[in-house]
């Protein structure tokens, strides 16, 4: 049973199998077909010429043979030459070659009766090259009706004369059936192999499409992809990894050891079929949480390794802001509860200071725990702070007036005789910023400053240098003190909750200023100074009015 050609669709419009195939194709078939016509008439003319030489007999043969095949060799000579003309015409030319040689044909066949048992399969050839050169298949069909009338009319002449009998008729009968069912079956043939050939192209083109959109979903990843070669060195495959791993965009190949240690083992432990669980890696202090992951690909005589690595920042954060949410709804109700008792005892604490019969050790006492409710007051303001906090609602302020009357105010609340230098740009324009939340962010870092700076150099000033950059279109202002700055090893945890490097501190207050900041679209950091001096930077981004 014959297999069904798949209906078509919209990939497969319904034309016919040469009208799909490109004139290349078509070329090389007229080549192959026309290299037959010259070696076909070459024997035909070298016997005739043999023959008339007398080197060989041909009993029966017509002189005329021999100046058929000349013809014949001189028109397959010609298509030679305009072969790739010939193929930009369809169906025209294959079809005008075909007739030419069934008409070739049969004057060969009528004039050489010495050769006259086997030139008829001719025939046969030149129905098959029209089932596969011309396109339309009621004229390959027609072709292929010629070829057998010819035969049968040149075998009923033959007859009428005499020259055969009904046997050989009865063979011209089974030959000329032989070229229809031949041709038919090219036909459905060819026209099956181009189905084929366009289901494949469609293919080709999915393929290469989803390679393509593969390549770009790899490349804007966010998540760094590497290849892990047998000698443990990565070769990132994406802009990402090489963002994550910090690796320059001109190196093709990196030790994994020479990255992290932790990454280096934790890749030994998966070879070894050890279950190893991925823990985040810092390529460095106060870099980003890297999380690894080990995936392997392909065929077991072909594996490949892949390298997954993504940005820890934002699981942390997220599992830090919900631990801190929880946390700060639980403190809060306790902090209330609190509150009250605090108070009752910082009262009697300076009730009982202005008592004059105390002695000096009683004051000392005192002051303890005056000092030290103010302690626990703060952190519980913190920390309701931290629970209640509001959406910002930023106001468009003139930056360098707004700065001047915020360090007035700020100098007239110090009671230690803190002092603000404030070093301005010549401009600095606009900024939109809650002023509620940046004034708490500036009295926070400059009371730090402040209050480190006189412990460090008895120095109880700090400055506020605020400068402008027009390329980045951001306003800088720089808390710097005198003080002896953050070891690095702290540096890492600095903006963490209840992280503080001192004794009298709640370690909130960089923690809530970073969260304001960010709220405000502005960014805090730390750093130092070209001379070496601590400086807390906070980015705001210029406002729509900014000039």
């Amino acid at each position: 049973m014959s297999t069904p050609l798949p209906a078509h669709d919209s990939r497969f419009p319904p034309s016919n199998a040469a009208g799909r195939r490109a004139g290349a194709d078509l070329r090389r078939l007229l080549r192959i077909y026309n290299a037959y016509r010259i070696v076909v008439s070459l024997a035909l003319l070298g016997a005739g010429l043999a023959h008339a030489q007398g080197l060989i007999e041909l009993y029966g043969s017509d002189p005329a043979v021999t100046w058929i095949a000349a013809g014949w060799l001189a028109t397959a000579i010609a298509l030679m030459r305009f072969n790739a003309r010939l193929a930009t015409t369809q169906d025209k030319g294959p079809v005008a070659v075909v007739l030419f040689d069934i008409v070739v044909t049969a004057f060969l066949v009528r004039f050489s009766s010495e050769l006259n048992t086997s030139l008829p399969l001719l025939y046969l050839v030149t129905s098959a090259a029209a089932a596969v050169l011309i396109a339309n298949r009621m004229t390959a069909t027609g072709m292929a009706a010629l070829a057998v009338l010819a035969l049968l009319s040149d075998s009923a002449f033959q007859l009428q004369q005499g020259a055969i009998g009904t046997k050989a008729l009865l063979s011209a009968g089974l030959l000329g059936a032989l070229i229809f069912l031949i041709s038919l079956l090219l036909q459905q043939i060819v026209a099956r192999m181009a189905v084929i050939e366009e289901m494949a192209d469609v293919a080709t083109t999915q393929v290469a499409t989803l390679e393509e959109f593969n390549e770009q979903v790899i490349a804007h990843m966010t998540t760094g992809v590497c290849r892990i070669s047998e000698d443990n060195c990565l070769t990132p495959i994406n802009a990402a990894a090489k963002r994550l791993l910090e690796i320059d965009p001109g190196t093709s190949s990196v030790a994994i050891a020479s990255l992290s240690a932790i990454l280096a083992d934790y890749v030994e432990q998966w070879r070894r079929g050890h279950s190893a669980d991925a823990r985040p890696f810092r390529l460095r202090t106060g870099g980003k949480p890297l999380l690894p992951e080990i995936v392997s690909i392909g065929h077991d005589f072909e594996p490949e390794v892949l390298l997954f690595i993504e940005d820890f920042t934002p699981a942390t954060e997220t599992a830090q802001s919900l631990k801190l949410t929880a946390l700060g709804k639980l403190t809060a109700s306790i902090a209330h509860e609190i509150r009250n008792p605090l108070a009752a005892i910082s009262h009697a604490s300076q009730l009982m200071r202005e008592s004059v019969s105390d002695s000096p050790e009683q004051v000392a006492l005192q002051d303890i725990i005056v000092n030290n409710t103010q302690r626990v007051n703060e952190i519980i303001e913190n920390v309701m702070q931290l629970s209640r906090r509001e959406p910002p609602t930023p106001e468009v302020l003139d930056t360098l007036p707004w700065l001047r009357l915020f360090i007035e105010e700020y100098e007239q609340g110090q009671t230690d005789g803190g002092h603000v230098v404030l070093q301005p740009a010549a401009s600095l324009g606009m900024i939109a910023f809650d002023p509620g939340n940046l004034r708490r962010i500036l009295s926070n870092l400059l009371d730090n400053g402040i209050r480190h700076g006189g412990a460090a150099a008895g120095d109880y000033t700090a400055t506020l240098a605020v400068t402008r950059d027009e390329e980045t279109r951001k306003v800088y202002m720089d808390v710097i003190d005198t003080g002896t700055g953050v070891p690095e090893e702290m540096r890492e945890r600095l903006f963490e909750p209840f992280f503080t490097t001192s004794a009298q501190g709640s370690g909130l207050g960089l923690y809530l200023c970073r969260e304001l900041s960010e709220s405000n679209g502005a960014r805090l950091s730390y750093g130092e100074t070209p001379e070496g001096l601590t400086r807390f930077r906070l980015a705001i981004p210029l406002g729509e009015r900014a000039s």
